[in-house]
């Protein structure tokens, strides 16, 4: 029994330990039809402190770090969808579909919360939150399908431009949060505002030279894959540990970096074909993680569950609505805008940042009593809602990505 307290709480037990039982629980989903996303997801909540415990609070808070490094991959691979051509042929139409899910889900979710019994102010957030998506779900889930084509190019495009405006739209909108919420302050929109605002210009800048900075290392047609692997992994690990030094966002510094470098480089499919053997564990390890950060037991109450319920109802009916009279406006082809505000239904990654930020902000300690436990309640739903659709969103998106595949005609 010491034996297995003292492997619970080291680091590459718990790796091996997630490893091994997120591919069992992966191969199981897929045997009955799930992807393994799923059986990832469900596999950290089994092996995680609120079920069997195999994996110690202490050592998951370890594996933090493992988080980073995903998300550095993922915004990587998401901003590398946004390539020139791709985006002189769709970028139209991404553009109006991104706006259209945005606007779609964040004024649903705000009109149904704040019917429901919560602070506009605070329902205006989740409505912000509500835009973002999970880059990684969709990246896996689109790799598993092995999809490609216009559908691919689509949603890639607009899961690119929903995440980067979502981050944008939230880092405008927190500045004003205490004010809001009915903080005094002196001096506070207009200093507050142009910070928020320079904090997105040079996560752009700086990632765009890391793109550069990729490009010219992996330039040489005699480059190996081992050089490759390295140099990529190694701008990658640098420029996340930067953004996060700084106060900036990986997440829309890495997607920067992805966008300049499939632009400049002539061998950026190669690279891209180099580093794909790296993501399955990776991923593996990511999402097995976040099921293992999740305790479903503090989201059973009645009223906190009814307003889970409400937040997952208004974002995905929102998202779709917003999507598809949008692909309808740009005369996008119907098996596209009908199918792709399905694959917008995970969120993870982003979404988890971004709340977590609004909980933890060291700004909103001024805040009142009832705003505190309104801002409890709405990082529990966020909670409960991510948990949900990183459960039942994965089946979601890859039956829709098959739907568009198959729907649209292949370029």
């Amino acid at each position: 029994m010491q034996l297995l307290d003292l492997l619970s709480q080291h680091p590459l037990w718990a790796v091996g330990t997630m490893l091994l039982i997120g591919y069992a629980l992966g191969r199981l989903g897929e045997i009955v039809h799930l992807p393994e996303i799923t059986g990832f997801i469900v596999a950290g909540l089994l092996i995680g402190p609120s079920a069997f415990g195999i994996i110690a609070q202490s050592a998951a808070a370890d594996l933090a770090i493992l988080t980073e490094i995903a998300l550095a991959f993922i915004a990587f691979t998401v901003g590398g969808a946004l390539r020139r051509d791709r985006v002189a042929r769709v970028g139209r139409a991404v553009f109006a579909m991104s706006v259209g899910h945005l606007a779609g889900a964040g004024v649903l979710v705000y009109a149904a919360l704040t019917l429901a019994g919560i602070p506009p102010a605070i329902a205006v957030l989740m409505g912000v939150i509500a835009g973002a998506s999970s880059p990684g779900t969709t990246v896996a889930v689109v790799q598993r399908e092995r999809a490609h084509g216009p559908f691919v190019d689509h949603l890639f495009g607009v899961i690119a431009v929903i995440n980067a405006l979502a981050i944008i739209l939230f880092g405008v909108v927190f500045e004003f949060a205490p004010l809001m919420l009915g903080v005094e302050t002196t001096g506070f929109t207009l200093s507050r505002f142009t910070f928020a605002l320079g904090d997105i210009v040079v996560s752009v800048l700086l990632g765009a030279v890391a793109g550069y900075a990729i490009h010219f290392a992996t330039r040489s047609r005699s480059s190996g894959s081992a050089q490759v692997i390295i140099m990529t992994t190694g701008f990658l690990f640098l420029t996340t540990a930067l953004s996060v030094a700084m106060g900036l966002s990986p997440l829309l510094l890495n997607m920067a970096a992805g966008t300049a470098f499939v632009n400049v480089s002539r061998r950026s499919d190669s690279v891209f074909r180099v580093l794909e053997p790296l993501t399955p564990p990776i991923y593996a390890l990511f999402f097995v993680l976040a099921g293992a950060k999740f305790q479903p037991a503090a989201f059973l109450s009645g009223p906190l569950a009814v307003l889970g319920l409400t937040y997952i109802g208004a974002r995905v009916v929102g998202s779709n609505l917003g999507v598809r009279a949008a692909a309808k406006l740009s005369k996008v082809d119907p098996g596209i805008g009908k199918n792709l505000g399905f694959c917008l239904i995970p969120q993870a990654g982003v979404a988890l940042g971004l709340v977590l930020l609004m909980d933890g902000a060291p700004a909103l300690g001024q805040l009142p009593p009832d705003a505190v436990d309104s801002l409890s309640i709405a990082v529990n739903i966020v909670l409960m809602a991510i948990f949900v659709k990183e459960v039942i969103g994965p089946p979601l998106s890859a039956a829709a990505v098959r739907r568009g595949m198959a729907g649209t005609p292949q370029a």
